[in-house]
This record gives C-alpha cells, sequence and structure tokens, in this order.
C-alpha cells in the first residue's frame, strides 16, 4: 500500500518484518519475493527529486546517470525495444567473470555462475524477459560465422513497464508492503552490531522511523557506498566505496568485404519468439584465460556518418542563418542536402511519436521501421531492409578490474538533511586500456581471418593516438562499491550480501558486484535479489 510520508507524524515508527531502502530493480524484486512469502515490508523510495553528487575525472554528471521515485533507473531506460516502448538488455554475467583471475587481483565472486543458473532463471521471469536459455548456438538458431577464434554473445530484451508497472502496481496494492515515498534514508541506529531502526525523513526536520528484523540498502552503487560511508559502518578495512567499475566503450570501424555482410546479419536485433533478441562478438573465454585480458563485447550497427552529419548540420545552419555567417551557412548546407532523407525520416519520426494517430505512416517508408535500441541512432532492423551497408560503427563494451583508487568517497558539499554528497573518482586504468587494445587487435586479425573484412580499432579512429580520450565513459552502471567476499578485508559483505560486522543488514544491486563482466547488470542484479530473498525467508526474518 502507499504511504505519504509526510503523513507519517515526525518522531513516528513504523514496525515491518524487513525494511528496504530504495525501489529501484533491486528493492522491487526483493519486496516482491519477500510479499510473496507474506511478510510485511517496508519500502522507502526518496522520490523524484535529482540525485546529485560530485564528480573528479572523465565521468558524467550524477544526476544524467540515476534516477529516483519507484522503479529507480527503469524509470529512464531508452532502449527503444518496440515503436514507442523502451526497456534494457538483458544477459549472464560469463563463467569466467566468476573466476578468480590471473592478473587481476580481487577478481572472482565467492561463488560460481552454476550457482547463480537457478536465480537467473527465477530472474528470466521478474523480468518477462523470455526463455532463459543463452547458449549461442540454440538461442536463435542463426549463429554468426565469424570463424574459429571468435564468438557470439546472446542478449535478450524486456520492457522497463515490468519495473514502473507491474512490479510497481504489486508492490503499491499489498496491504503486506508498505510504499513510503518520498522518504530519505538518512542512517541506522545499531546496538552490538544489529541495526534496531532505521532513521528516515520527507523534509529537513521531519524524522521518522522503521522498524524490523532485517535491513536492505538497494539505493544503488553510489548511494549504498555514500550510506555506509555516512553512518560509519561497515568499513572496518577502508573498503566501502572503493573498486568502482562502469563499462566504458569504444568507438571502432569495420570496412566489410564485398558480399559478406550477410554474415553479419545475426548481429542485428531480431524477433524470436515475439521477443527481441541481439548477439555480440567477443573473443572466447579460453583467449581471455590466456591472453590474461578483461572481457568485453562488440557491438556491430550500420555506420551513421551521412546522417549524423546532416542532423548536426542542420541545427547548425539554423543558428548560422540567425547569425548570417554565410561562409558557415555554405558548408552546414551541404551536409543537410546529402542527408535530407535522414533528416525527413527524424523529424517524421517525432511527428509520429507526439501524435499516435499518424503511426499507421510509418509504414511508407521500412527504415522507419527501424528502432534506437543501442542508443546510437535508428539502425536496429537493418537487416532487413534488403541492401546491405559496406560500412559498420562496431561499438566496444569494456569490462572494468577491480582498482582500489577508482571510488565513491564523502564529498564537500551537502544535501537538504545535512549529509554529504557523494564524490566519485572516476578513471581508466593503463591496464584496462592496454587490454582494450589487446583485444581489439585479436578481434581484428580474426574478423580479417574470416573474410569479413577491416577493421580499424579505436586508436586507429583516433588522429591523435588518444584512446582514452575516445572512450565514452560510461553507460551508467555503478558497480562495486560495496563488493561481495567471504573475508572482511577483502569486501564490504559476505556471500550472502550481509555487511560484515553487522547482524541484519544486507546491501543489494550492483555495488555488490565483485567483479562487472561487460554485459547489462540488471539480470544479474534482480537474480541476486531473488537470492537474498530466499535467504531472508530461510533464516527466519
Amino acid at each position: 500500500m502507499r504511504v505519504n510520508a509526510r503523513a507519517l507524524a515526525s518522531g513516528g515508527v513504523l514496525e515491518v518484518d524487513v525494511c528496504i531502502a530504495g525501489a529501484g530493480p533491486a528493492g522491487l524484486t526483493l519486496a516482491v519475493e519477500l510479499e510473496r512469502a507474506g511478510m510485511t515490508v517496508g519500502l522507502l523510495e526518496r522520490g523524484g527529486e535529482p540525485l546529485t553528487g560530485e564528480v573528479e575525472g572523465m565521468y558524467p554528471s550524477l544526476e544524467s546517470a540515476r534516477a529516483s521515485g519507484v522503479g529507480g533507473t527503469a524509470t529512464i531506460w531508452d532502449a527503444e525495444v518496440a515503436r514507442g516502448r523502451y526497456g534494457a538488455r538483458y544477459a549472464p554475467l560469463a563463467a569466467i567473470d566468476f573466476e578468480e583471475r590471473e592478473g587481476f587481483p580481487m577478481s572472482g565472486w565467492p561463488f560460481s555462475r552454476r550457482e547463480l543458473d537457478p536465480w537467473y532463471e527465477r530472474a528470466h521471469v521478474l523480468c518477462e524477459a523470455g526463455p532463459f536459455p543463452y547458449d549461442s548456438d540454440t538461442a536463435d538458431g542463426a549463429v554468426a560465422e565469424l570463424g574459429e577464434g571468435l564468438k557470439t554473445d546472446v542478449f535478450r530484451f524486456g520492457l522497463g513497464t515490468v519495473f514502473t508497472g507491474r512490479h510497481r502496481e504489486t508492490v503499491q496494492r499489498s496491504p503486506r508492503v508498505y510504499v513510503i515515498e518520498p522518504a530519505t534514508a538518512v542512517g541506522f541506529e545499531t546496538v552490538s552490531a544489529s541495526a534496531t531502526e532505521l532513521r528516515a525523513a520527507h523534509a529537513p526536520g521531519c524524522f521518522f522511523g522503521v522498524r524490523a528484523r532485517t535491513y536492505v540498502l538497494a539505493l544503488g552503487g553510489i548511494e549504498n557506498a555514500r550510506f555506509l560511508l555516512q553512518a560509519g559502518l561497515g568499513n572496518q578495512h577502508d573498503l566501502v566505496g572503493r573498486f568502482l567499475m562502469d563499462h566504458p566503450t569504444a568507438r571502432c570501424r569495420l570496412e566489410a568485404a564485398d558480399g559478406v555482410a550477410d554474415r553479419l546479419h545475426a548481429c542485428d536485433v531480431r524477433e524470436l519468439d515475439g521477443r527481441s533478441v541481439l548477439r555480440t562478438i567477443a573473443l572466447p573465454e579460453a583467449t581471455l584465460a590466456r591472453e590474461r585480458l578483461l572481457n568485453g563485447g562488440f557491438f556491430v550497427v550500420p555506420a551513421l556518418d551521412r546522417e549524423l552529419r546532416a542532423l548536426e548540420s542542420s541545427h547548425a545552419l539554423v543558428a548560422a542563418a540567425r547569425r548570417r555567417r554565410l561562409r558557415t551557412v555554405r558548408q552546414e548546407l551541404r551536409n543537410v542536402v546529402a542527408g535530407l532523407d535522414a533528416i525527413a525520416l527524424a523529424a517524421h519520426r517525432r511527428l509520429v511519436r507526439k501524435a499516435p494517430i499518424l503511426r499507421p505512416t510509418a509504414r511508407l517508408s521500412p527504415r522507419m521501421g527501424l528502432l534506437n535500441t543501442l542508443g546510437v541512432g535508428a539502425v536496429t532492423g537493418w537487416s532487413q531492409l534488403g541492401s546491405d551497408p559496406r560500412t559498420f560503427d562496431v561499438y566496444h563494451v569494456v569490462e572494468q578490474a577491480p582498482e582500489p583508487e577508482r571510488r565513491v568517497t564523502l564529498g564537500s558539499g551537502r544535501d537538504c538533511f545535512g549529509r554529504r554528497l557523494a564524490h566519485v573518482r572516476f578513471f581508466v586504468s593503463d591496464g584496462e586500456l592496454a587490454s582494450l587494445e589487446r583485444t581489439e587487435h585479436l578481434v581484428a586479425t580474426e574478423l580479417a581471418r574470416a573474410g569479413l573484412g577491416r577493421l580499424k580499432t579505436a586508436r586507429d579512429l583516433t588522429p591523435d593516438g588518444d584512446v582514452t580520450a575516445a572512450l565514452h565513459a560510461s553507460v551508467h552502471h555503478h558497480l562495486g562499491t560495496t563488493r561481495m567476499h567471504v573475508d572482511p578485508r577483502r569486501g564490504v559483505v559476505d556471500a550472502n550480501a550481509r555487511v560484515h560486522g553487522l547482524r541484519n543488514v544486507f546491501v543489494a544491486g550492483g555495488s555488490i558486484f565483485p567483479t562487472s563482466g561487460y554485459v547489462n547488470p540488471t539480470l544479474t542484479i534482480v537474480a541476486l535479489a531473488a537470492r537474498l530473498a530466499a535467504h531472508l525467508k530461510g533464516v527466519g526474518t
């Protein structure tokens, strides 16, 4: 049921079995699973205010990367899964991502991929992501012909409305779940290594408490660390906030050989049993282990240089005309004329989005049916157009290693409750750049050997050779800041996600990842939340 935090008397206390701070995919999953077991749950969500913070290094503003409100970041997912409908890419981490790897200190999880598989299967149900199998030979029956030195990884897609709609409605209608909003978790009361009350506030000076047998922090990869740092908990070995990981992305370029582009059709998003699947190109796990490389995957899409230049020039042309800069007008006009079809297509798409009654007109052009599933332009479905491109952009998504100096600390600014803001220090290490370049060299070699064409690497495409400057630093995956390990000297939480040194405080979300792989983390986040829910039911919370 929905509870307006403003209606709670200042100093009042709500008593439940489990208190969850944060109602994004992790928190909602926990609430849904615990509610099914008949437990009472207090689910706190801070509301729609922007999540601010401080950034040091090559990283986007934290306001652009996070969202509050019930549903969390699912409310801003932008993968266009269907016309006007948005969602996320789902894939499990690879088996090697769970292993302790030579050359990468602090790598490895306290359990194997096989142990998480049943929870991945449950996560598929919770995410409404279709059947679970991800084997590259059986997932959709369309194997890319890439040669023996490469493999393909499969992604599936699901709509964000499963979190912003179905699960949100489930908890809001349940008499056993108290959805308290706006409610910002500000601290714990503790006695003898146990939390006895979570203190929350809906406005400065307006505090209330939630008492429970068990507490779970599901605030997100930045805020979980910030909360524990602010509270002075779980940080006996100075690990809270360290080992921040994201998924930087580099762009490569594939010049396909004559008559071979159809062999890349399997790398386009395609329909299977009414659901979308996608393949990426990657190195086999044996190669990663032998070469001591971080994991990574390559998303293949048609290059859109002409279209992007036309759209950029159309905006620049208007500005130049207003300032009467005739030379600039002539320069931009050439790009616009060369890409009039792309400009018309973009304008038509905007018009259809604003006026759904015009949706049938989208059938007038096959290109109108293309989707922006990958966030790089309306290219999804290119393999169905009948004419294959010769040039492809190949986006290399990179795994980061556990690096203690890439971290979240407490900044100098404060929020309206007087708590210090999160400060993020982010960089891409020399070792990660070396792994990126070696991976791209190996993939380029294998693509050429398979007769698919020449891959220009990120370094090849960077005029001054500074690959770091060409990286897209973040895809808003905040991972690793409260990492999982059985040894409190190497992790903030144990194998069951319980904070070391506290009996009844747990953490959910990407912050508990010890290593991150390269795939989108949501499926693993939901699988871990389902696993945690089962653990909490088993210990009699």
